[in-house]
């Protein structure tokens, strides 16, 4: 009598079924015990993709001054960036990775252990490493690329949800920070920015009367930036300074982080033809957003 693998209780495997069908005609075997095609389809396709350590990665540079664990971190990012890692995938094993990248296993694993840490990656015992998340959404605050449209490039879908959406004036203390004019006439918007659900920022905007070119549902499909540019008032100058800030209690639940995580903050100001028109106080994910640049045309003899 045959005593075919299991899998969830029904008989599967393309290479039993020759040696299955005869069995069942015998009702030796029940025919609901025998997996159909589409099941064994189905049960080779859910599995894990195992990525191979050459399909994803290369090894370090020894002769770079970055570490070389944040080198293998870099690397990992690149790979969720660029979607060569997808989430369920999993990784390479311990001694590939570490004789792939060419780094020692306290390396390996410091650089893990913060990968692991910022939620892209799980660890378990006899399974191995698993892909969870994505990469950071990586803004470039002097191109003209919203975060908006910088998520949708990176294949997860944008959402915004709009928390406030209502007419103020201008006190002191929001002359002090925006620049306008104590008793000016402003719009006051709070939005979160996410990428699949993930939070990725939260937005506070101030805007003259003559600049609100949108209306508060048009802002939960798309960018701030695109609807100003699509009605006469596109920004011909930006100035934006980064400050670092400590989350309070509303900040904190819009980031899904814990109050007082240390976060990036942007004030960004927007002008047409030398009118100030908005400004946006923009407070990044410390994990799930990165800001990056490359700096062309240095003088070497400069140092």
């Amino acid at each position: 009598m045959i005593t075919p693998r299991r899998s969830l209780g029904r008989i599967c495997g393309a290479a039993l079924v020759p040696r299955v069908r005869p069995a069942v005609r015998r009702r030796e075997i029940p025919a609901s015990h025998v997996a159909t095609s589409e099941e064994r389809e189905s049960a080779v396709s859910d599995a894990p993709r195992r990525v191979s350590f050459g399909e994803a990665f290369v090894a370090v540079d020894v002769t770079s001054r970055a570490p070389l664990y944040a080198q293998v971190i870099a690397q990992m990012e690149e790979a969720l960036r660029r979607r060569v890692l997808q989430s369920g995938d999993l990784l390479p094993t311990e001694r590939q990775l570490c004789e792939g990248f060419g780094v020692a296993r306290s390396t390996l694993r410091r650089a893990m252990g913060d990968i692991e840490a910022r939620g892209l990656i799980s660890r378990t015992q006899g399974s191995g490493t698993r892909v969870e998340g994505a990469a950071a959404i990586q803004h470039h605050p002097e191109t003209s690329h919203t975060l908006f449209e910088l998520i949708a490039a990176s294949k997860r879908e944008p959402s915004t949800d709009v928390r406030e959406f209502s007419w103020t004036h201008a006190d002191a203390d929001v002359s002090s920070v925006t620049g306008f004019p104590i008793g000016a006439r402003l719009l006051h918007i709070v939005r979160d920015r996410y990428a699949s659900g993930v939070p990725i920022a939260s937005f506070e905007n101030y805007v003259r009367p003559d600049a609100v070119v949108f209306d508060e549902e048009t802002l939960t499909r798309g960018s701030i930036e695109a609807e100003f540019a699509g009605n006469g008032w596109a920004a011909d100058r930006i100035e934006y300074k980064l400050t670092a800030v400590v989350l309070d209690d509303v900040l904190a639940g819009s980031l899904q982080m814990s109050v007082g995580t240390p976060a990036l903050r942007e004030h960004r100001r927007s002008y047409r033809g030398g009118v100030y028109y908005n400004i946006g106080i923009n407070t990044y994910h410390p994990i799930n957003h990165s800001i990056t640049g490359v700096v062309d045309g240095m003088d070497p003899a400069r140092g």
